[in-house]
Formats: structure tokens, sequence, C-alpha cells
């Protein structure tokens, strides 16, 4: 007996039953027990692995009946003598040369990108990385119900059968009638392609738009994945920059046949693209006669405001393809995704497909087609939002706590991730990669830029992976590692220009007040302090957000601590007032300054 072979696993995903099973065909087909061979008996075995001698019966019983093993009366089992082919490399095999096989190909595809975490993040205690997958935000008892009921007798007979090329019609309607809706979208099913995902859609709309003499345009910054597809057709690619309203339109090059875009939360700064620039694409698109490949990512991922309408559904000329996914909000492995386009471009696509696939399985088609009809996507998603909407607040609060004056960020409405913009001098893969041994996970954003220049000061901070609890004490830690790295000098209390408030000065200069600023955020904020030691606090553009607190003085110090704002603690701080700023310093270290104003 093989011990090694049995290793048992009480906490595997699999019963005791199954992992002894499987482990007995394996040690059958690897040649390990030969025909004819005797096995242990069921007993012997049981006290070897600390099981139930029934679990060794139960399997050695299902084993006879799927042909492996035979049982002899009053002999004990036997390994049968035509059991499952051996999984054995024959000598010439092994005795091969390695052939070089570069020869041979006639299309060497682009290399894929790395990502830039381990494959273990998962035990990272700081993951701020994006894309992965969280199983407190699974819906698995729903997802459970859905896939007994893709299973019941019925349900087979429908998605079992050989369909040809058809996608699943209940799937296919739920989209269009309660997914598709939601973004201002209508369709008829035959304007509907069911995909592996959003890269797929991606791939069938190039291989049949795009050519050696196309010139394609996307984001710069943008998905590393449109960039290889471009390579692959062997088009000419385009980089438009992106600034906080999204894609610049009026940098699109004149020529272009196709533009790639993500205008809900652009891949990867997460801004998105302004409702007049929009307008002002659809109408380039119509005036130089183009196409639009609308990639619609995390667009129900909105925490402030409504979501702008898709541009699909702004589209008066059939202009726009649109394509999304369910793999991003409910499960990367889950690779389910749709494209939306006229009726006679669908049916292409659908060709095209076959080609490749006959259709994405018909039982995970099913699986989902029920989740939404019984109402469990839209449970899920009023879920995922609140928690990813408490994760991405506590990272701006964290921000603006804890790194202040270090970094600047796209200004955005939601989505699952942030981009950071360090000072010039600082190295984002060398902070990332002294992170990570500090338990933090950071993703350094070269693989998104095209152009060989590439900023080394920018991150991407996602929360899809990390927990709320989380995130505070990761982003205080990677403060605490940026400052050690940072070459840059911290202005100093004493080196300040301007007049130092002491306890005298203090009370006369703050005692009613205004300070005006901006959060890393870029959203503007107002505070207010009032004779009495009260003070009030507004930010973004129409206010959105607001709080109040007290302030005092302790000595040359002034203190204040909010209701909510900054965890609700008490800071204390030296002041410097320059000209019509004024200066906060902890410690003797500039922390954060904002134009000052008397009240009258």
């Amino acid at each position: 007996m093989q011990n090694h072979l049995f290793q048992l696993d009480n906490e595997g995903g699999l019963s005791l039953q199954q992992q002894l099973k499987q482990k007995l065909i394996n040690a059958i087909a690897d040649g390990f027990y030969p025909a004819g061979t005797r096995m242990p008996s069921s007993r012997k075995l049981a006290d070897q692995l600390g099981v139930a001698r029934n679990t060794v019966v139960h399997t050695f019983a299902a084993l006879v009946d799927e042909g492996y093993l035979e049982s002899r009366e009053r002999s004990g089992y036997y390994v049968c003598e035509a059991p499952q082919p051996v999984r054995l490399a024959s000598q010439a095999q092994a005795q091969a040369p390695q052939r070089d096989w570069q020869p041979y190909l006639k299309r060497r595809l682009p290399a894929t990108p790395a990502r830039s975490y381990p494959d273990n993040w998962h035990k990272y205690p700081y993951p701020f990385i994006d894309g992965q997958f969280d199983p407190s935000l699974f819906p698995t008892q729903p997802w459970r119900e859905c896939s007994r009921l893709s299973l019941s007798v019925d349900a087979i007979h429908e998605w079992a059968s050989d369909g040809a090329n058809r996608d699943d019609p209940l799937l296919v309607e739920e989209i269009r009638t309660k997914v598709l809706p939601r973004r201002g979208i209508q369709a008829e099913p035959e304007e509907i392609l069911i995909t592996l995902g959003s890269q797929q859609a991606l791939y069938l709309l190039m291989q049949l738009f795009a050519d050696e003499s196309s010139l394609i345009a996307m984001e710069e910054p943008g998905f590393p994945g449109m960039r290889q597809l471009v390579q692959l057709q062997g088009s000419r690619l385009a980089l438009v920059d992106v600034d906080p309203k999204g894609i610049e339109v009026d940098s699109l090059p004149a020529g272009v046949d196709l533009l790639y875009v993500t205008p809900s939360h652009q891949v990867p700064t997460a801004v998105t693209l302004s409702m007049g620039r929009r307008e002002a694409l659809l109408a380039r698109a119509e005036a130089e006669d183009f196409l639009i490949f609308e990639d619609d990512y995390e667009s129900e991922s909105n925490f402030v405001g409504q979501p702008h309408p898709a541009l699909k559904s702004l589209d008066k000329h059939d202009r726009v393809l649109y394509f999304s996914s369910f793999s991003k909000v409910l499960a990367p492995g889950l690779r389910l995704g749709y494209l939306v386009g006229p009726a006679p471009l669908i049916a292409q696509a659908r060709a095209l497909r076959s080609q490749i696939l006959r259709h994405p399985p018909s039982n995970n088609q099913r699986t989902m087609g029920l989740f939404l009809s019984l109402g469990h996507y839209d449970t899920m998603m009023r879920k995922i939002n609140q928690q990813l909407a408490e994760r991405w607040q506590e990272l701006r609060e964290a921000l603006n706590h804890y790194l202040p004056t270090a970094i600047v960020t796209s200004r955005t409405v939601g989505g699952s991730s942030c981009w950071i913009q360090g000072p010039s001098e600082l190295g984002s893969q060398e902070l990332a990669n002294e992170a990570a041994k500090r338990g933090i996970l950071l993703e350094p954003v070269q693989r998104f830029f095209g152009d060989p220049r590439t900023p080394q000061n920018a991150l991407r901070l996602g929360v899809s992976s990390i927990p709320t609890e989380q995130i505070r004490p990761g982003i205080a830690a990677l403060a605490e590692l940026y400052w050690s790295l940072s070459e840059a000098p911290r202005p100093q209390w004493q080196e300040a220009q301007g007049e130092r408030l002491d306890a005298a000065s203090l009370p006369k200069q703050l005692g009613n007040c205004e300070f005006i600023g901006r959060t890393v955020f870029g959203d503007p904020y107002r505070i207010r302090l009032y004779p009495d030691g009260t003070m009030e606090g507004w930010e973004g553009r129409r206010d959105e957000r607001s709080d109040q607190g007290q302030w005092w003085i302790e000595g040359d110090r002034w203190f204040r601590q909010w209701h909510n704002w900054s965890y609700g603690e008490v800071a204390g701080y030296q002041i410097v007032l320059e000209h019509n700023r004024i200066l906060w310093f902890r410690d003797g270290t500039l922390v954060d300054s904002a134009f000052f104003s008397r009240l009258s």
C-alpha cells in the first residue's frame, strides 16, 4: 500500500468517501495497482486511514459497480482484469527529443501581461487588488438553488439536446427584459449573443471588423487585452489620452475605423465618461463614419448619483456595438457575458462563434437565466454595491487621513478600484515590492499602458477583495512604508514661512473662519469654525457629505474632533498662516493645507 496516495483531508470540499474513491481510481489508472492485484481489507484500510470501516466498504462497492474492482467470494476485492487504461508514457515518448515548434507557427500571439500579484493573494492581510473572487459576496445558496433547478429532468431535456449554435432562451429573455433596460437599451432576442465573458465578445468583433488596414483607437491607459487583439489582427493602433472626464474625444485622430471605450468606469482609472463627451463622441462617429465598441465595465457600481445611460442607449445611428459580462460582479470563473448589436451582425458573430465553440455551456446559461428570473441577481447587486460602497468610502477616508499631501487620485463616482498618482520620484514597482513583504498587495499599472514611456508613479488600489475592516490598517501601513521610502523632503514646522500661531493667536485667528481645500480625490471641501468651539464641514461639488464637530486650544496646538470624519478621532496640530493659506503640522511635519479666510 502506498501510504502517500491516501492522505485524506477532513476539511476538503469532497467527502472522505469521495476522496478515497478518487485516490483509488488514480492509483489503478497510474499502474500502482495492476490488474489482478488484491486490495487490502476494508478493516485494514479503514484503520490505516483513521476512517469508519463503512466508508471503505461503500467505496469498494462503488468501484465494483463502475468496473474498477471485482469482488471474489471469501477472498476480497481485486483490480479487474480489464481496468481503465493505464496512464504511462511509452518508452518512445519518453525518449523523443523536444521539438522546436516555432518554425511551424504561422501566427505568434502577443505575450499576455502578467498580473502583478501572486496566486496566493488571499493569504495576504491587505490585498488591494481588483477583479478577484470574494467568497463573502458570492450568493452561494441562491446559486446552488438555481443549479439544482437547472438539473431537473425537464430542464436537462431542454439544455442537454443539440441546439446547434442557439443560446438558452431563458437567459436571453432575462437579459433583454431585465438587464439591458437598466442601461436604457432595448433589444430583440435575435440582437443578443451569449459569450464567454467580455473578452470573447471583443475577440469576435475584432475578427469581424478589423484587419491590417484598420486604424483602431482606444484609451490610454486602457485594457491590455484590447491592445493584444489589435496586435493579433495586425491593425494600426492609436492611443487616446484619458482625463477626469474620460477619453479626450477631441484628441481622436482622423481616419479612425473603430474605437474601443469603457465609458461607465474606465479601465483602469475608473473615471466616468461625461454626458457631454458621450454626445460629442456619438456625433463624431456619425460624422467620420467609425464604429464604437462599448465595454460596459462596472456599469452598476455607482455610489455617488445615478449611472449615466449607456452609449448604446444614446446611439441613433447604429454606431455602437455593446457588450458586458456577469463574470465581473458574480465570479470571474463563471465566464458569461453578452453582445448586443443589429440582428445581421449578431448572426455573423454567432456563425463565427460556432467555429470556436457552438455556444457557452448550456447548463451554465440555464443556471444564470434562473438566477436572473428568480430575482437573485437584483438581490446580489444590492448586497455587492452596499459592500463595495462601504469599502470605497473607507478607502477614500483612509487615503485622506494618512496620505493627504502625498498623492492625488482621479475623481470617481464608484467602481471597485481607484487610480493613484504620487510624486514624480515615486517608484510604484519598488513600493509594491516592499509592500508585499509587509502583507500589502498593490497593483502597479505599467501593463495598462501601450506607450513605453509609462509613468512610474501610478498605482491602482482595488477594494473588491479586501474586507472593510482591513482597509484602514492597510493604508496606515502603506503610508508608513511610503514615507520611509520617499526621497522628497517633507516640509517641517521649523522651516515654515508665515505666521506661526500660538496659544494667544490661535483663538483670535481661528475663532470665526473658513477653510477651503480639496481631498485626494479632487473633491472640494469647506470647513467653518465658530467662536463657540463648534465646527461644520461639507465635502463634494454639491456638498453631498457633511459632518459636525468641536475644536479647542491646548497650549500652542489646535485640536479638533469630528463626529464621523477622520474616524471621529481627536487630532492636534501646529498651525501656520501663510498669506491666504493655512498649513497643518503634526509632530512637526506638514500633513495638509487649504485656503483660509475670515468670516464676516
